[in-house]
Order: C-alpha cells, then sequence, then structure tokens
C-alpha cells in the first residue's frame, strides 16, 4: 500500500507506557527501582552506578541539579517533594553526563538527548488522565512525500464514535510540535488524546480530529547559516507548502472532515507556534481558528503579516496567543501582542505562570480545545 497506517487504541498505549512504573515496577526484583512515589507525596529516584564518583539528577521542578546519595550496594539515590501534581522530565547526571533514568520507560522522545517523565500523581486524576470515559483512537501514518522527497510520519486523533459514524463529517485541529520534538510529542507528553477524550465526555469540547505530523522539511544549502531566527524564516515556507498542499488534501481524502477553513484549525508550541501563527496569519482563509503557545514569533517576521488587519478580523474567527511569564520567549511574544494591539487585530492572550515547558502547554490545549469550532 502506498500508505502505511498503525490503528493504536489509546488504552493499550497507556497500558504499554506504564507497565513497568508505580506499583508494577516494584514487583521486579532489583533494589534499583525508579521513580517510586513514596506514602508521604514524596518520589525516590535510584539508579545503579557503583563505578561513579558523582551522581546528581537534574528534575523540571528544581532549581539546579540535586547531589545524589551512594549506597553500599553502588545504588543511588535521592528521595524529592512532595511536589504539585504534574509530568515533570528529569534525568541523571553521571559524571558530568547526562542519560534517562534506565529503570523507567516512560520517556519524551526528542531529537536531542531524551528525558525520562515522572509522573506525580494528585489524589484525584488529571485532565490528562486517562478516565472511564470513551476513547478515541490514534492512527499513526508513515508515507512517502512527493513535495518534500523523503518518508515521514503524522499521527490523527479520531474522537469517540468516529469509526461508526458513516459520513459524518468532522472538523479538524493540525497540532504542531516543538523545536527537537517530533510527531509523537503531542500524544507521548503532551496527553493530547487524553485530553480531548475527558472533554468531549463532559460536553466541553466538540469532537474533532487532531493531526500531529513531524514539523520539519528536508535540509538546503545555506539552512545553518545565521541564528535560529534565520533558518526559522527560511524552512517555514517551505514547510507551509506541505502543509498546504500536500499534507491537508492527505487528510480530506482518507478521513470523514470539513474541507473549509472554518472547519480547520492550527496550533502549536514553541517552534510550532511560530509555525501556526505564519501559516495561520498567512492563509486566514485556510485557517479560521489560529493558537499559538509559547511561541517562537519574530516581529520582523510575522509582523509582514499583519498588513490587512480589516482581513485577518472578517475571517479568523479565534487568534489565542498564551506564554508564561518566566518563558525565554516571553518578550517576543509581547513584542508580538502589542504590534496586534497597534492594528487593532482581535485576539485573546492567556499570560499563565510558568517556563517554557509541558506544564505550560499542556493546560493551553485543555483550555483551547474548549473554544475551537463554536
Amino acid at each position: 500500500m502506498k500508505n502505511e497506517k498503525k490503528l493504536i487504541p489509546l488504552v493499550i498505549l497507556l497500558a504499554l507506557s506504564l507497565s513497568f512504573t508505580g506499583e508494577t515496577s516494584a514487583q521486579l526484583k532489583t533494589k534499583a527501582i525508579s521513580p517510586v512515589i513514596n506514602a508521604d507525596h514524596t518520589v525516590t529516584l535510584r539508579l545503579r552506578a557503583p563505578e561513579a564518583d558523582e551522581v546528581k539528577v537534574n528534575v523540571e521542578f528544581l532549581d539546579e541539579p540535586r547531589l545524589m546519595t551512594k549506597g553500599e550496594d553502588g545504588i543511588w539515590n535521592v528521595t524529592l517533594g512532595p511536589v504539585e501534581p504534574d509530568i515533570y522530565g528529569y534525568s541523571f547526571i553521571i559524571d558530568g553526563v547526562s542519560i534517562i533514568d534506565p529503570m523507567n520507560p516512560n520517556i519524551h522522545t526528542s531529537l536531542v538527548p531524551s528525558t525520562s517523565l515522572l509522573e506525580y500523581p494528585g489524589d484525584h486524576l488529571m485532565f490528562y488522565d486517562e478516565k472511564s470515559v470513551s476513547h478515541g483512537m490514534l492512527h499513526y501514518h508513515r508515507y512517502h512525500s512527493e513535495l518534500l522527497g523523503d518518508n515521514r510520519g503524522y499521527y490523527v486523533y479520531t474522537p469517540p464514535g468516529y469509526q461508526s459514524s458513516g459520513s459524518i463529517k468532522y472538523p479538524v485541529l493540525y497540532l504542531l510540535h516543538g523545536y527537537t520534538d517530533k510527531e509523537d510529542g503531542w500524544t507521548n507528553t503532551g496527553r493530547a488524546q487524553y485530553i480531548l477524550d475527558n472533554l468531549i465526555a463532559e460536553g466541553k469540547a466538540k469532537p474533532m480530529l487532531i493531526v500531529m505530523p513531524f514539523g520539519y522539511v528536508p535540509p538546503q544549502p545555506g539552512d545553518g547559516e545565521g541564528e535560529w531566527e534565520d533558518w526559522f524564516m527560511r524552512v517555514a515556507p517551505r514547510y507551509e507548502r506541505y502543509l498546504l498542499d500536500e499534507l491537508i488534501p492527505r487528510i480530506e481524502s482518507e478521513y470523514n472532515v470539513y474541507s473549509d477553513a472554518a472547519n480547520r484549525a492550527v496550533a502549536g508550541l514553541s517552534m510550532g507556534g511560530g509555525q501556526t501563527l505564519y501559516f495561520g496569519l498567512h492563509n486566514p482563509k485556510t485557517f479560521n481558528w489560529i493558537c499559538a503557545f509559547s511561541s517562537a514569533v519574530y516581529s520582523n517576521f510575522h509582523g509582514n503579516l499583519l498588513s490587512d488587519p480589516d482581513m485577518i478580523n472578517r475571517n479568523v474567527k479565534l487568534l489565542w496567543i498564551g506564554c508564561g511569564k518566566d518563558d525565554f520567549l516571553y518578550k517576543h511574544n509581547m513584542d508580538f501582542i502589542d504590534m496586534l494591539k497597534q492594528k487593532n487585530i482581535k485576539y485573546i492572550v492567556h499570560i499563565s505562570g510558568g517556563k517554557h515547558s509541558w506544564r505550560v502547554w499542556r493546560p493551553y490545549l485543555h483550555e483551547i480545545a474548549q473554544k475551537l469550532f463554536k
């Protein structure tokens, strides 16, 4: 077949991802079980490294890496917390070398060194947890891109009931990942599928498809010259052509979805947020819903898209911009918001606490999903 498609029940995905954590991991016959959530809501992290001279752990909620203590059995350990329930990235640093936790299969995969995921539970299930509700499905596609000349993948979330819905059409959210991430970022770490399952079950979000593509284009000579901003400005227009001319037509031929701008949204984080603002504001008659999280947004690039405010206001039903106050891209986002104000372009801004983190982006998705297509 030209297109390879894998259908993945969400419950199986979760079972696989958690199969050696929590109570299950305690059944393994090793003293190096990690991580372990204790009865007092602290967490113990362990690493077997008998030859190491120093081991530290770097956890997202720590201001700096914490030194671990070595036992006589060669197992290093540290107990942290309690902290606010959430999902945190962490890694061990062995004599200056960073590694993931070898005892924890929950990993945020990345094109640069990956990190382990610590799921710190609360007294109640979180908005991103798998709950006892009807679940959608994840479909994974691999294919050869005729436009870009490479092999690439994308995930598609279909809502509960889609498989038996016949010819009923659905709106689509194109959800973009950040720099160094891949197409599995929003499902593996972002928990987009469970966020939507829960919202749909609560009647707070319209049933929709979510398309999560691989967010890069093949490199060309000169791409590596200059600063990161220069690279982004070169590659974003090339990726725009892939999205508009190849991916969207594929989705609309493979799935029962609407093909009008009123039923098409684009959202993304960091690099994907910068892509979102470029693709959406450059094509407001293609995307009527534009939601950008902690965006890599640059006034001298994105500002050129604001030359016709009336046209944007007529077409865009929602322009939503969110960023954490401690994010390194906060000033870039505020500068762009100032430009929107000067142009009298309608927008919604959500300035939250937090850094450049999935702890910020999961709640953002939860918020905007309740606004789309309404």
